[in-house]
């Protein structure tokens, strides 16, 4: 990661945001962080990427599942679908740790299943996760 690291953030927490904001700093991540806090907002995002010069495919998606407005897993489609954005990563951030939510996440074929600690040291280790999933999708 020698430039900064475009990273697009669908999360509806301002504190989970923030707690995402610190395991980058706790990792020296260089970033350039865009926040969408519900679906509506993210699909909006995701639909203007391409066609938007503030729309920008981001290196790097955190999505949190439990998102307002649209169903998190739509969202993951529509990154899939998506001509300019199909092969980035996308890790899911969430507190469900549900056995069909995350055979749902991996058959859209999620780089990453983060289930949110409630400890703040462990919540910190997603800045790890990211370092990991830029290096093996060579992003």
């Amino acid at each position: 990661m020698n430039s900064k690291l475009r990273i697009f953030l669908a999360e509806d927490n301002p504190g989970d945001v923030q707690l995402v904001r610190e395991s980058l700093r706790e990792h020296n991540i260089e970033h350039e962080l865009t926040l969408a806090p519900d679906g509506t907002e993210a699909k909006r995002y995701i639909e203007r990427i391409g066609v938007s010069p503030e729309a920008v495919c981001p290196d790097v998606v955190l999505l949190d599942l439990n998102l307002p407005k649209v169903n998190s897993f739509e969202l993951i489609a529509l990154f899939r679908e998506h001509p300019v954005c199909m092969h980035r990563p996308v890790i899911v951030v969430t507190s469900s740790n549900a056995p069909r939510d995350r055979e749902q996440a991996a058959a859209l074929g999620v780089a990453r299943y983060f289930r949110k600690p409630s400890e703040l040291a462990e919540f910190l280790a997603l800045g790890l996760l990211i370092r990991e999933v830029v290096e093996e999708w060579g992003v």
